[in-house]
């Protein structure tokens, strides 16, 4: 009997070590000492604090990952020396763990409110399509001009005038435009791209500016010499849009994000209504509360 124990035993102690060794693979520590470690999803967790589209060029950088996990790592020792001098006990403390602990618990339990909760996408589709029909009129692109441009800003005008006007000779010549503002332009955004600065409604850049790029007519044209407060400028024309209606499927995002929004802020205040159904206040001891603090104004 003790030798089938026995042998239980060790079943019981590798099949642990089995999880234990299968969890770091899935899960790898990248610091580690002192009694903690920082493990991926750590830093997976903690990247959530950045915006959706940032978040992946960041966990792409390795110098940003480290920073980030030695961060993590020295709170997470200091915690631990916290709690080592007992200072976890403290009143004030304690309550801000619940008060951490809470928010933590509170947005998990948000999120899956808002899961178990969404609607029927084809409901949600069919009041995108509604919408739309009803408020059409509401969704107006304004006329744009699609550009590119080539800048050159320099203290000496004289210079920046003569280098300008033999940039737009070599482009009236035929050479690359693209070419020629990634070569020359002092616009170092614009210039990565070809000098494209996208679509421009008016209003948008300087005057100076808007009046020659909306004067231009036909896709490759180019205008004349301009200078603004950044400098001198040539614009070639890539396109030009009319103002219009918008599409169905230009709005559709908005209209989704939208009607989703609506949807988990009736969930959500279904589920506060139903937690107050149960609740009881103390009216006294919060007017004893806020007393302790009238007497210090």
């Amino acid at each position: 009997m003790r030798s089938w124990l026995t042998s239980l035993g060790v079943v019981t102690v590798l099949a642990t070590s089995s999880v234990a060794v299968m969890a770091q693979a899935t899960d790898p520590v990248l610091i580690e000492g002192h009694g903690v470690a920082v493990r991926e999803s750590d830093i997976l967790s903690d990247a959530t604090r950045l915006p959706p589209e940032m978040r992946a060029s960041f966990l792409a950088r390795k110098d940003s990952v480290a920073q980030m996990a030695d961060a993590i790592y020295i709170r997470r020792v200091l915690a631990q020396r916290a709690k080592e001098a007992q200072l976890d006990k403290q009143p004030e403390t304690a309550a801000a763990e619940r008060i951490a602990s809470d928010k933590v618990l509170s947005d998990a339990y948000w999120a899956k409110i808002d899961k178990d909760r969404a609607p029927d996408m084809k409901l949600v589709d069919a009041q995108v399509k509604a919408a739309y029909q009803v408020n059409k009129d509401k969704y107006q692109a304004p006329e744009q001009a699609h550009v590119a441009h080539i800048l050159i800003a320099n203290k000496d005008e004289a210079k920046a005038k003569e280098q300008i006007e033999k940039l737009r000779q070599e482009a009236a010549s035929g050479a690359d435009f693209a070419k020629l503002a990634k070569d020359n332009s002092s616009d170092s955004n614009s210039a990565l791209k070809g000098g494209d600065l996208g679509p421009i409604p008016r209003g948008q850049t300087a005057p100076e500016f808007e009046a020659a790029a909306f004067a231009l007519n036909k896709p490759g044209e180019l205008s004349p010499v301009i200078k603004t407060q950044f400098g001198y400028h040539i614009i070639k024309l890539i396109e030009k849009k009319p103002a219009r209606t918008m599409s169905l499927e230009e709005v559709k995002p908005q209209l989704e994000k939208q009607f989703l929004q609506e949807a988990s802020q009736k969930a959500r205040r279904a589920e506060v209504e139903n937690i107050h159904e149960k609740t009881k206040t103390e009216p006294a001891n919060l007017e004893a509360l806020s007393a302790k603090f009238a007497a210090q104004k």
